[in-house]
């Protein structure tokens, strides 16, 4: 049996009352016609979510009002096959979780760091938006996980994170914070168009399918320092607004910059590019630091006149040649 909210076509919120069978499924729908009042009035409890996925139930919610935080470190803890002693203890989510479209107003949150959270089903909050903190550090994603679209207005922590199946973050919003340190990729990562509108830190992560920021724009500093992408990786068009990192980052794969924007200073020190890089098709408005840093002799092009300086040298030596084709043909007159 599964609960559900219905609702007609017309401007009317009409919602099916829930059933009391504790094994039904946490699945409610509201529909774009409802008014910001009626979703208050059909809002859901964050402790009736964890409930929910607690006795592993599937949660299925659009266009949702979430009252209340979702505390994960509230399920229970379970022995975890294996050796692996980060692994020993774990929390699990063994049902698909959909928040999508909805309005999450508490904080979502697992915190202990002692176990992990594992999450057996995809994972989709498309559209929603998170008013407070997302912290989900420690956590092993099983299956896809799709942010797209989603806004979080505070910070979003995803600490030593495995991500197994395809991560989609495709025009999300981040806040103030966003971590992902120590995270593993085993799936590929499409962020095409996010905002990251404060620090990003991706430092000492794995990459080990394609990844793609391609336009994304980061707006505060950026750390990638560290970090491992066995895959290609995609940065075209991508803006940079201020400090970016790079140092020790190593790049197996095809690298792409083409049209990227460097508006601060950029760190690639004792990075290795283990195929040709395109770094001169990026524009750095500050030459980038390439200290130590390993690329293949056919590509060492800094990209000179993609940085303003350079810019600079080729309009002065424009100048220069126009100047002195005038002088010659005033000259020949």
């Amino acid at each position: 049996m599964i609960a559900v909210a219905s609702y007609e076509s017309s401007a009317t919120c009409v919602v099916a009352p829930r059933t009391s069978d504790p094994s039904a499924e946490l699945v409610t729908h509201l529909p774009s016609t409802c008014s910001p009042d009626e979703r208050d009035a059909h809002a859901v409890a964050g402790e009736a979510v964890i409930d929910a996925i607690a006795q592993g139930r599937r949660v299925d919610l659009v266009g949702v009002v979430i009252r209340g935080d979702l505390v994960f470190d509230r399920l229970p803890v379970e022995p975890a096959a294996g050796s692996n002693e980060v692994e020993d203890r774990k929390r699990a989510v063994r049902a698909a979780l959909s928040i999508r479209e909805s309005d999450v107003r508490g904080v979502l949150r697992h915190r202990f760091s002692e176990n992990v959270l594992r999450f057996e089903g995809p994972v989709d909050f498309q559209g929603s938006r998170f008013r407070e903190g997302v912290d989900l550090s420690r956590s092993v994603f099983q299956q896809k996980v799709d942010l797209s679209g989603a806004i979080f207005e505070k910070e979003a922590h995803f600490v030593r994170g495995r991500f197994m199946g395809e991560t989609v973050c495709r025009e999300t919003k981040f806040g103030p914070s966003t971590r992902f340190h120590q995270s593993t990729f085993q799936g590929p990562l499409d962020c095409t168009g996010a905002l990251f509108d404060g620090m990003a830190e991706f430092l000492e992560v794995t990459f080990e399918q394609p990844a793609t920021f391609e336009r994304s724009r980061f707006g505060q500093g950026t750390g990638f320092s560290g970090s491992h992408f066995k895959s290609r990786i995609d940065f075209g068009e991508a803006i940079f607004s201020r400090e970016t990192f790079f140092g020790f980052t190593i790049f197996e794969n095809e690298v792409l910059f083409a049209g990227a924007q460097f508006l601060g200073s950029v760190d690639f020190s004792s990075a290795e590019f283990k195929r040709p890089d395109d770094l001169g098709t990026a524009r750095f408005d500050q030459p980038p630091i390439l200290d130590h840093t390993k690329r293949l002799a056919s590509e060492q092009s800094d990209g000179l006149f993609h940085t303003r300086e350079g810019q600079y040298v080729l309009t002065l030596v424009f100048l220069v040649v126009a100047a002195l084709l005038i002088a010659y043909l005033i000259k020949v007159k």
